[in-house]
C-alpha cells in the first residue's frame, strides 16, 4: 500500500512539472519575427511589436507563464540607468528560428549555427526611443540596436553593416554645422568579431558610405563624431556615394527646411549572391531611403541600385513604401494610424 501511495505522489509531481512545459511548447511560433516574447503587465507581447494570432490567444498563450517561443517569458528591459542603450542577451537559432533570451539558449544550436551574444531586441514595448529617432516605430529588428545622438541603428552581425539607420530632422538640426571630423573608427559597442574595420575597406575600391550622412547629423560635436563610426557605414561605389546618393541627401536637407520635421530611414538590401570585402563585410545590391513628412501626411521612398547614379536619374528610383517593405521585410511608420499608413505607403510620389 505504501509503495502505491509513493508511486501516485511521484506521478502527480511529474505531471505538475511536465505539463507547464507542454503548454509552453504549444505556444512556440506565436510571434512572427525572431520568436521573441516579453511579459508586460501579465500579458504576453511579441518583442517585434507584432500581435499574437487569435489561435495562440485561444490556447492561453497571451497570458504570461504559459508562453514559450523558444525563449523565456521572463520580462526584461534596457538598463534603467540608460534606457536608450541596449543591454546584453543571447541570440541562438533553434529549429530554424532566431531566438533572443536573457536566461540562456533553450536548445542546442542548429547545425552550422552558434550561440551569439547580442543586444536586447529593444522595441516600443521595452523602451527603445533613441532621442525621438524611432518615434514612428523600429523598422526592423536586427542583432543589435544602437542609439546615437543624431540617429538610431539596426546592425547586422552576419554582414557587419547597418541594415537601417533612422533619424529625425528639423530645420534647426540640419542648419547647425559642426566641422567635419573624418575620424572613421570602429564601434566598440559591437562585439569585436562582428565589427567592420578600416582594414576591411583598404584597397577594396569601395567608399565607407555613411547611412546617416555627416552633413545631415552634424548639429553637435558628439553627433558629428558618431557619424564616423563604422557601424554607420556600408561599402558604396564612389559613383553612387559621391554623386546621386550625396545629392539625394542634400535634397532631403532642403526638404526639411521647406516642410519642417521629417523622419528618415536609410538602409540597404541584399539580392543575389552575396559579395563581401575584407573580413566578410557585405556589399549591398541596393540602398533605400524612406522619408515621412508628418505635416503633410505623406512619404516618399527611393530604392536605388548599387551603381553610379546621377542627379537626373534620382526620380526614376521613386517607389512606394510598400515595395521597400516587401523587399526588405521591414515595417516603416508602424505607429501611425493604420488608415494613414496604408493609404500613404501604397502611393508612389513624384519628386518633392
Amino acid at each position: 500500500m505504501r509503495r502505491h501511495v509513493i508511486c501516485i505522489i511521484l506521478i502527480i509531481a511529474l505531471t505538475l512539472v511536465v505539463l507547464p512545459f507542454q503548454v509552453q511548447a504549444n505556444c512556440r511560433g506565436c510571434c512572427s519575427r525572431h520568436g521573441g516574447v516579453t511579459c508586460v503587465d501579465g500579458i504576453t507581447q511579441c518583442r517585434d511589436g507584432s500581435s499574437l494570432s487569435s489561435k495562440c490567444q485561444s490556447k492561453g498563450c497571451n497570458k504570461c507563464g504559459g508562453v514559450s517561443s523558444g525563449s523565456s517569458s521572463r520580462s526584461f528591459s534596457p538598463s534603467a540607468a540608460n534606457p536608450s542603450k541596449s543591454s546584453t542577451i543571447e541570440k541562438c537559432v533553434c529549429g530554424g528560428k532566431v531566438i533572443y533570451t536573457d536566461v540562456g539558449c533553450p536548445c542546442e544550436p542548429d547545425e552550422g549555427e552558434s550561440t551569439k551574444p547580442a543586444s536586447t531586441v529593444n522595441n516600443e514595448i521595452s523602451g527603445f526611443r533613441c532621442n525621438g529617432h524611432v518615434a514612428l516605430g523600429i523598422p526592423g529588428q536586427e542583432e543589435q540596436l544602437l542609439c546615437r545622438d543624431g540617429y538610431a541603428v539596426g546592425y547586422d552581425y552576419e554582414r557587419k553593416v547597418p541594415m537601417w539607420v533612422a533619424y529625425r530632422l528639423t530645420p534647426d538640426s540640419v542648419n547647425k554645422k559642426v566641422k567635419r571630423s573624418n575620424k572613421f573608427r570602429e564601434d566598440s559597442e559591437i562585439p569585436a568579431q562582428y565589427r567592420s574595420t578600416l582594414q576591411d575597406y583598404k584597397g577594396s575600391g569601395y567608399d565607407r558610405g555613411h547611412m546617416a550622412a555627416s552633413a545631415t547629423v552634424d548639429f553637435s560635436y558628439e553627433s558629428t563624431q558618431e557619424s564616423f563610426l563604422m557601424s554607420n557605414m556600408t561599402p558604396q561605389l564612389p559613383g553612387l556615394n559621391r554623386q546621386g546618393w550625396r545629392i539625394l541627401e542634400a535634397e532631403i536637407r532642403e526638404w526639411t527646411n521647406e516642410r519642417g520635421e521629417l523622419y528618415v530611414v536609410t538602409g540597404c538590401l541584399f539580392e543575389g549572391p552575396l559579395t563581401a570585402i575584407g573580413d566578410g563585410v557585405g556589399v549591398p545590391s541596393h540602398f533605400f531611403k524612406v522619408v515621412y513628412d508628418g505635416g503633410n501626411r505623406n512619404a516618399i521612398a527611393f530604392l536605388v541600385p548599387h551603381r553610379k547614379i546621377s542627379k537626373a536619374e534620382l526620380s526614376e528610383f521613386i517607389v512606394s513604401v510598400d515595395e521597400i517593405e516587401r523587399k526588405t521585410g521591414m515595417d516603416f511608420n508602424r505607429l501611425l494610424d493604420d488608415w494613414l499608413e496604408d493609404d500613404m505607403e501604397d502611393d508612389v510620389e513624384r519628386m518633392w
